[in-house]
């Protein structure tokens, strides 16, 4: 406990030594005391470095003066900069919190009782702690501190790491909002048994560059925890790729390409993540390929290194080539993969319904393939059927609008009537829609010159379809399975698509503002660790019945808060109260499926 009576406070300069002629400095926040037997001393309260220059060295006793008035609850009589001001907030900050000294257990058979002024109570430096709290004992129990130690991170690195993971979680984005988080809205330092209050944006670069480096170990590593930790096996393994887009040329970045963006964003450059999830949803392999590339092309290099071959593969129609079905075949993987046919209709047999609830009814149809020695499932979704019907319609319409306005235009003054025009713009409007323009016979009717149309005339014939609406087929050499172990494996490709609308959209993916290779691949593989933790916090939760977003949970623990009480004593001291409020019914919830305390940190008080 720091005693009573401080007679002065100031910044004390050191010198600590001399190189090429250089000297070099320490920097120390000191107070003067008058202890019980009324000697005075001298006490460090706070070390602040090496390279001591926030405040300009004429400054130093106003900001000492500051700083003493706010840890002793005295009334400030001069306002100060802002420099001046936020500088002193953040150092008695500091030392509140460096000389706190842990308060006992309540107990109701010794109660503490203190005569305060209520008047002068004061509320400061509220910090988020849910978040962070079940974020890092997370982290903790996929091992991810162990694992970046035995990748050579120093104590100071994996703090860093853990902070921009974890900032990934609390606040989603750049590495810029990450430090203005952890600055100024979150307790993780205090959880991490550091201080945040200075991190800059650069040192979260610094730490994106080394864990990049060993992304391979890291990533291996995790997944092997994971599945030790929560003993799922691997059953399945869930292919895909997907893209996002950037803010900026990126000229600086080998990957970024422009590409058909998944987003809509084709006035961006892109690129491209694939993702290799196991069935219970944890990542085990990622890689970045420029944003331009084929989907198609990719397969054999993100599963060559994958030893288990047991497991099901399963893909979306846009990679399961013919090539990488032969690929797969021949070097003896199982798969379930969504046939590329374009045209299909429903087998003449008997249907296995799967599915049926008020939304959907799912019929599905098993036959053997002869040619491929492969089993098909032919499924027929009612949802789908209904959705597919209502698009085509909505294009229809908007087909017919367009070629109407076509027609319309041979008789007005201003209308397009050239030949070679009107057949320009038929062309344009049947690649817009090409799906639909099938199903419509046009005829161009011209003068005898063929320079000007007299008319135009269409008929609809839906039988030019190419298939029926709300069928699909899925096709798998595993010829053991039944229709349902078909249609409830294949329906695991969910969890995949749900994974890259996490990372985008609760996680910050989206959009890039790096400019560089490395910097872009970083911001990725960040996202990506926060992903696994996530995931490892919700399958946690899961299994006791909380199936809650990560934006729900997010919001749950958002108001769980430490917070700082002073408060003025009848003896003149002033006690700085550090506490953790009280979890509310929903946050404890999330604690106890987790097996956490719902208090994170100790309560301390610092007594001036």
């Amino acid at each position: 406990m720091v005693p009573a009576i401080i007679l002065a406070m100031y910044i004390r300069k050191t010198k600590t030594r001399q190189f090429n002629n250089k000297d070099y400095f320490s920097y120390r926040v000191v107070e003067s005391i008058r202890c019980p037997d009324g000697k005075v001393r001298q006490q460090t309260l706070l070390n602040l470095g090496s390279d001591y220059s926030i405040v300009q060295e004429a400054d130093w006793p106003l900001l000492t003066d500051m700083i003493k008035n706010i840890v002793t609850g005295q009334q400030r009589l001069f306002p100060l900069t802002d420099t001046l001001e936020t500088e002193a907030q953040r150092l008695a900050t500091l030392i509140i919190k460096k000389h706190g000294v842990v308060m006992p257990e309540a107990k109701a058979s010794s109660p503490n009782y203190e005569y305060v002024d209520l008047n002068t109570i004061v509320s400061s430096d509220i910090k988020s702690v849910g978040i962070e709290y079940l974020a890092y004992e997370t982290a903790k129990k996929i091992n991810l501190p162990e694992i970046l130690s035995s990748c050579g991170f120093t104590q100071k690195d994996n703090e860093r790491a853990l902070a921009s993971i974890i900032g990934r979680l609390v606040s989603p984005g750049s590495e810029v909002a990450t430090s203005q988080c952890l600055r100024n809205n979150s307790a993780l330092d205090e959880i991490l048994g550091t201080d945040f209050s200075m991190m800059h944006k650069n040192r979260l670069y610094d730490i994106s560059d080394l864990l990049l480096k060993h992304k391979e170990i890291i990533e291996s590593k995790l997944y092997d925890n994971e599945k030790d930790l929560f003993g799922f096996t691997e059953i399945v393994t869930l292919y895909d790729l997907t893209n996002t887009y950037f803010e900026g040329e990126s000229g600086g970045n080998d990957n970024a390409a422009f590409g058909r963006s998944k987003e809509k964003r084709s006035d961006c450059v892109l690129v491209t993540l694939a993702l290799v999830l196991d069935g219970s949803g944890f990542p085990k392999k990622s890689h970045i390929f420029k944003g331009n590339c084929s989907e198609a092309t990719t397969l054999e290099q993100m599963l060559k290194k994958l030893s288990d071959k047991k497991a099901i593969v399963i893909m979306d129609a846009g990679i399961a080539t013919e090539d990488n079905i032969k690929w797969l075949s021949d070097n003896e993987y199982n798969y379930l993969v969504v046939s590329r046919k374009r045209s299909m209709s429903l087998p003449d047999i008997e249907g296995v319904i799967v599915k049926e609830d008020p939304q959907n009814k799912v019929t599905t149809f098993l036959v053997k393939n002869e040619d491929t020695k492969e089993n098909e499932l032919y499924c027929h979704s009612e949802g789908m059927e209904k959705r597919e019907n209502f698009m085509a319609q909505k294009y229809i319409t908007r087909f017919e609008d367009e070629l109407t306005k076509l027609s319309q235009g041979l008789s007005t003054k201003r209308g397009t009537k050239k030949y070679d025009k009107i057949h320009q713009k038929l062309g344009r409007l049947k690649g817009q829609y090409s799906t639909i323009a099938r199903q419509f016979d046009i005829e161009v009717t011209a003068d005898e010159n063929k320079e000007k149309v007299i008319e135009i005339k269409w008929a609809h014939k839906p039988e030019n379809k190419i298939k029926a609406p709300g069928i699909y087929c899925l096709r798998t050499n595993q010829t053991k399975l039944s229709n349902k172990e078909i249609w409830d494996t294949y329906r695991m490709l969910n969890d995949i698509e749900a994974a890259f609308r996490i990372l985008k959209t609760d996680l910050g993916l989206r959009p890039i503002y790096h400019q560089k290779t490395d910097r872009v691949s970083g911001h990725i593989f960040i996202t990506l660790l926060a992903y696994h933790i996530l995931h490892a916090i919700r399958y946690q939760l899961m299994k006791h019945g909380i199936n809650d977003s990560w934006a729900t949970i997010s919001l749950k623990l958002s108001n769980h808060y430490r917070v700082t009480t002073s408060v003025q004593r009848q003896s003149g001291k002033v006690a700085h109260i550090r506490k953790t409020m009280h979890a509310n019914p929903e946050q404890l919830q999330i604690y106890r499926a987790c097996k956490l305390s719902s208090s994170p940190l100790q309560n301390t008080i610092t007594q001036y």
